[in-house]
């Protein structure tokens, strides 16, 4: 059907459809329309002639609801597909299927957007957009072409590398034959549950997991699978399960939308009418869930190889990484919210907890990460045991000396350089699981470390791998005749030696004292100044965020806090020290000399940063995960401000600072339930510090968790050279004045 802009509609009916139905309706048509056909190559150019019979009515009622049937039609439509998608979703992960559930290509003409956007919101991906988005062989394509292996020869002519092509198969010899001509794709059709299941296991032994010619290609079953007998068809050997009647005429539903008992509301008559034409289909998806990983984790604990470079290798035979792929795919499937996680985690928790688990680099990335991500699913005991492993993997294999890398290298310089990488992620997680239970020691502080520095992110993407430095080099780098810009890995893990050391220091004194404050001071002001003017600022001059000098950034700012707050007028509230999600570092001081003005100006700079850093523009969901417990502990030292420092306008700007922190614990706890909880334990501390201040929401105060400290003693004199008004509110775009970090102690980095 073609509807064109004035033409001509029966007549005198023609001003029924208003101009912009008329061109909404043809752009939705167009919308089906592939842009190449590539499996119409194989068929050729040969002209032949059928017939299309369609039903049309039309209201004598001018503007008859203005579109308003088709509307609740259409969302009734959509809403059905999308129940009737998330309940076989649910079905096939009650029994046991971890992969993804996808929808079929069949979809109802002038439809497909909204059918598509259904499966989405019901959890389930595009089996394919369009024609032109992967090479469909038919069994009339195989005639036209006169064999199989022609048709597949000219898909991929036509197609090239970037086009899969899936062949419908009517037997193994079939399947075998297309697996051989190069298909990526088979799909046995028709087969019974027994037959699926040992034809699928024969294909892969043959050429998936044999030793001769080994290819690449999935197994899809389709034909008379439904909700009541498609688990008998599930098997390892099957990638692919499409549910749906293998008779394309039961596809043609017809929907009476004006029958009398059609509640455009009852959704679920709607998706039972579409039980027939919505088939689905389950696929393995590895790939989609590796991708979300790079996407949304990667850039904050940037080890593992480049995606390009871990896709080449993926396909090598005894690559290694099948551990370290269970685990990226369970990560990635944190952020896939159309599917379920849990299987993917006991994958990988099982495979890592082997007793055969390789003693080989591959084993750490693998460990780390998942250390990594189950500390913030807020298995935190777990998180620690799978750490502890890494590191005794790591000092076994002597990874911390200069030698590691390229003894583990295969004489590749990216390789290489993901190694080194891996030990310094390796100590900051070493380090950070001690920090959020207080303890001043952890494993990795005093064991000597020798590998050479990383290189920048833009090399590590590229390959070009430029010469290895080392930190002798970067300890000079003021006396070097030109500015040398080293990588975000090394500024992150400089400031975080700040960090032992407070906690070295700590554990040979037993106390904080005015000369750990000063050294502390320096070395955090000489990190600063010695920054290249491009690692400053997180935000990329292309847009995007350097995450690992991000959460420099944030690591800078719970440093000064840390120090100074103890000595600060920010008292720790009995609700802030009651905290299990994270905790708030107190340690035991001894009194100093300096006023209490200077440490609250200090730690109301800390608050400062932070609150410049979480204002940034950006997806804050692929933020470094480290950062939570940073911005929670922050949030809670600003809500001490709030509740003993500050008044009026001042009092207001801390509180939209509060609400942001607490905003970027509930985007991130979307996803990590230890955010999670920390928002809500933020949230509590809130409500019962804050509840004698003026609010417009009532609740119930709490007078022994607040400490009396004089107005005079909190606000004044606050130290001139701290250079931070305290009333100040959010400046944005982004301001490099704010990481000028001044410190008040004129010692030298000791």
């Amino acid at each position: 059907m073609e509807l064109a802009e004035g033409a001509p509609a029966h007549g005198t009916v023609a001003h029924l459809l208003p101009q912009t139905y008329k061109r909404l309706v043809s752009e939705w048509l167009e919308e089906d329309t592939p842009s190449f056909d590539y499996g119409g190559f194989v068929v050729g150019e040969e002209i032949s002639e059928a017939k299309l019979l369609g039903k049309s009515e039309v209201s004598p009622v001018r503007q008859l609801l203005l579109g308003e049937r088709v509307a609740l039609n259409t969302l009734a439509r959509c809403s059905g597909i999308a129940t009737k998608s998330n309940r076989l979703l649910k079905l096939l992960r009650k029994a046991g299927y971890p992969n993804i559930l996808a929808g079929t290509r069949k979809t109802t003409p002038g439809f497909r957007l909204v059918e598509k956007y259904g499966m989405l919101v019901g959890g389930v991906d595009a089996h394919r957009v369009d024609l032109s988005a992967m090479t469909m062989l038919k069994d009339n394509h195989i005639v036209a072409a006169g064999s199989i292996t022609n048709a597949v020869r000219a898909a991929k002519s036509a197609g090239g590398f970037a086009i899969k092509v899936e062949v419908e198969c009517q037997s193994f010899e079939e399947a075998d034959e297309a697996i051989a001509a190069g298909a990526d794709i088979v799909m046995l059709d028709n087969f019974t549950p027994d037959g699926v299941k040992i034809a699928a296991a024969e294909l892969k032994d043959k050429w998936g997991r044999g030793t001769g010619d080994r290819k690449a290609f999935l197994v899809e079953v389709s034909g008379g699978l439904t909700e009541d007998n498609v688990e008998a068809y599930v098997c390892p050997d099957v990638d692919i399960s499409s549910l749906g009647s293998p008779d394309s005429s039961d596809r043609d539903i017809f929907i009476d939308h004006n029958a009398p008992d059609m509640n455009l509301y009852d959704i679920n008559m709607v998706e039972s009418r579409l039980a027939a034409s919505s088939g689905m289909v389950f696929q393995v998806s590895g790939d989609r869930l590796l991708d979300l990983y790079y996407e949304n984790f990667h850039p904050a604990f940037p080890i593992t190889l480049p995606l390009h470079y871990f896709n080449q290798r993926k396909v090598i035979e005894n690559h290694g990484m099948e551990n370290l792929l269970l685990v990226l795919q369970w990560i990635g499937s944190i952020y896939a919210p159309w599917t379920s996680c849990e299987p993917y985690y006991e994958a990988a928790r099982q495979a890592l907890s082997s007793s055969a688990l390789p003693r080989a680099p591959w084993s750490i990335q693998a460990l780390l990460l998942f250390s990594v991500a189950q500390h913030h699913r807020d298995m935190r005991p777990e998180s620690r045991q799978t750490a502890d492993v890494a590191i005794e993997l790591a000092l076994e294999l002597q990874m911390n000396s200069k030698e590691f890398a390229r003894a583990y290298g295969e004489a590749n310089p990216v390789l290489e350089e993901s190694w080194r990488r891996t030990y310094y992620f390796l100590t900051l997680l070493d380090q950070h699981l001690a920090v959020v239970v207080n303890s001043p020691v952890f494993a990795l502080r005093d064991i000597p470390n020798h590998v050479d520095l990383p290189c920048d992110d833009e090399y590590f993407e590229s390959g070009q791998i430029p010469s290895t430095t080392t930190w002798q080099e970067y300890e000079m780098r003021e006396f070097a005749d030109i500015e040398v810009v080293y990588s975000s890995i090394v500024y992150l893990t400089d400031i975080s030696r700040v960090v032992a050391y407070i906690m070295r220091s700590f554990t040979q004194t037993g106390t904080f004292d005015d000369t750990l404050i000063s050294a502390v001071d320096a070395k955090v002001a000489a990190w600063q100044s010695l920054l290249p003017a491009c690692k400053k600022d997180p935000m990329r001059q292309n847009g995007t965020v350097d995450e690992v000098i991000f959460m420099a950034h944030m690591m800078a700012a719970v440093v000064i806090m840390t120090s100074h707050r103890p000595f600060s007028s920010l008292a720790y509230s009995i609700e802030e020290l009651s905290t299990e999600s994270f905790v708030s570092p107190v340690p035991f001081i001894e009194p100093l000399k300096q006023g209490r003005g200077t440490h609250t100006a200090r730690s109301l700079k800390a608050i400062d940063i932070q609150t410049r850093l979480l204002a940034i523009p950006c997806a804050v969901e692929r933020h470094n995960v480290f950062t939570m417990c940073i911005a929670a502990s922050l949030a809670t030292a600003q809500i001490s401000a709030c509740n003993i420092l500050l008044e009026d306008h001042a009092l207001s700007i801390a509180r939209d600072r509060v609400r942001l922190s607490i905003g970027y614990l509930n985007a991130m706890g979307s996803l990590w339930p230890l955010a999670k909880k920390m928002a809500k334990e933020v949230r509590f501390v809130a409500r019962r510090t804050l509840a004698s201040l003026p609010s417009n929401v009532t609740v119930e105060a709490n007078p022994a968790a607040e400490t009396e400290i004089p107005r005079d003693e909190v606000i004044w004199p606050i130290n001139p050279s701290a250079q931070i008004d305290i009333y100040s509110g959010i400046t944005l775009p982004w301001d490099q004045s704010m990481l000028n970090y001044s410190s008040s102690s004129a010692s030298s980095i000791s």
